[in-house]
């Protein structure tokens, strides 16, 4: 544990002083926040035009203030480039400047350095999410009633979607040397997994009277590997299911595991 503390210690550290870490904050509450603005006019716009039905037609029509929470919608669906950006230098940037043979020599195992690497982006990523979700709950509880049993499933979820995009894409940090290739990698990993639900509804188009069960497996296959799907359909509405956080914590584990077999692989060949 003194190992991986270690190792976080340094890296969170790293975080709150790079220029990149912060250019992505500042791009990623830009965006959102942009978004969120055009949100809020759009439902402001919508109950004055239902406060002029009602007066006619008695039929109003209000916007809940947690439909327009958004952070946690867009922030999955950006972790395809968050996530990349985050990680690219991890081990990447060790193995380009050959600090990663130094820090393999000191006495901690390399399960310690690759887990205080990954907590300390999460803890990263957290902070990001932190900051953004409180800011527009704090504003739309001002303009409406927030759902807060839906808030916190969301973040729950985001949460877990993030530390799987990010553990996968540390893998990719592992296998090369160039941070723009371990970026683009991962990025085109994690918008496969993120596609992955409509590749199934895809192919279960293909099979629409069902007589192909090999089109129904590889369906349900390429939909239970998603990412987005075990967000959307039940901690983004919600709805909190074993299935959905175990999905989340294995494919965090695996990750890890993973980039810790390529860091062991090339300890053996120096």
């Amino acid at each position: 544990m003194r190992a991986i503390f270690a190792v976080y210690k340094r890296e969170l550290s790293l975080y709150f002083r790079s220029p990149i870490a912060y250019a992505v904050a500042f791009a990623m509450y830009l965006f959102i926040g942009l978004l969120f603005v055009a949100n809020v006019i759009q439902a402001i716009n919508i109950n004055v035009q239902s406060a002029a039905q009602q007066q006619q037609f008695g039929a109003p029509q209000q916007v809940a203030a947690t439909v327009l929470f958004n952070a946690p919608n867009l922030f999955t669906f950006l972790m395809f480039l968050i996530g990349p950006l985050l990680t690219m230098r991890l081990i990447a940037e060790e193995n380009r400047e050959g600090t990663l043979e130094v820090l393999m020599t000191l006495p901690m195992s390399e399960s310690s350095f690759i887990i205080g690497k990954f907590m300390a982006v999460w803890t990263y990523f957290t902070v990001m999410v932190a900051v953004v979700s409180g800011v527009q709950v704090g504003l739309l509880e001002i303009i409406g009633n927030m759902d807060y049993g839906i808030f916190w499933t969301n973040m729950l979820g985001v949460w877990l979607y993030g530390g799987a995009a990010l553990a996968i894409c540390l893998i990719w940090s592992a296998v090369t040397e160039d941070q723009i290739v371990a970026a683009f990698l991962g990025a085109a990993t994690i918008l496969v997994l993120y596609l992955s639900d409509a590749f199934a509804i895809y192919i279960n188009n293909l099979n629409a009277n069902g007589t192909n069960e090999g089109l129904d497996v590889l369906a349900n296959f390429f939909r239970q590997i998603g990412l987005n799907v075990h967000f959307q359909t039940g901690l983004a509405t919600g709805l909190v299911r074993a299935q959905d956080i175990a999905y989340y914590i294995l494919m965090i584990i695996a990750a890890v595991f993973i980039t810790t077999r390529l860091v062991e692989t090339r300890r053996w060949r120096g």
